[in-house]
C-alpha cells in the first residue's frame, strides 16, 4: 500500500485492493483522524481502471461501527454471549463443528465465506470445508 498525504485538509490517499470479491480493483482510502472518510476508485487499476461496484465504493461503514465485534465471544451455560479468548473461541467452533458432523453427516457442515475478507481466507474457507470435511457445501456473500 502507497500513502499520500493531502495535508491542506488533513485527509490521507492510501492506495490498497478492494477485499469484496476476487476481482482485485485497485482504490483509494480517504482517511481523517484514523477513520475512514470515504473511497475513491484509482483511475490507474488494472483491474477496474477507474470503476468500482457499489459495494467496493460506498460499503465502508462497518470497519468504524461501534457493534462491531472487537474479540471473540462464546455463549456460557446462561445462554449469554461473554467475551472469551481466542483459544477458547476456536476450541468451542472446532467442536461444535465436529459434533455436528459425528451427529448429522458430513454434509450437515456448511460454510458460507464473508464478502469482506481477501479472496485468500475465502480460499482458506473453502479447502476447509472441501477437505476437513468432505463436502462441497460452501458459498459466499460477495454477490452485489
Amino acid at each position: 500500500m502507497q500513502s499520500n498525504h493531502l495535508t491542506e485538509r488533513g485527509i490521507t490517499k492510501t492506495r490498497t485492493i478492494c477485499g469484496y470479491c476476487g476481482v482485485g480493483c485497485s482504490l483509494d482510502l480517504l482517511v481523517r483522524d484514523n477513520r475512514i472518510i470515504g473511497v475513491q476508485p484509482a483511475m490507474d487499476g488494472p483491474a477496474n481502471e477507474g470503476a468500482l461496484c457499489v459495494k467496493g465504493q460506498f460499503a465502508y461503514d462497518y470497519v468504524h461501527h461501534p457493534e462491531r465485534l472487537t474479540h471473540p465471544l462464546v455463549r456460557g451455560a446462561d445462554g449469554v454471549l461473554h467475551p472469551a479468548s481466542w483459544d477458547e473461541a476456536l476450541d468451542r467452533a472446532a467442536a461444535g463443528f465436529t459434533r455436528v458432523a459425528e451427529k448429522h453427516g458430513r454434509h450437515a457442515v456448511y460454510g458460507v465465506a464473508s464478502g469482506r475478507t481477501p479472496s485468500e481466507a475465502d480460499y482458506l474457507m473453502q479447502k476447509f470445508i472441501r477437505v476437513g470435511f468432505g463436502t462441497h457445501y460452501i458459498d459466499n456473500c460477495s454477490r452485489a
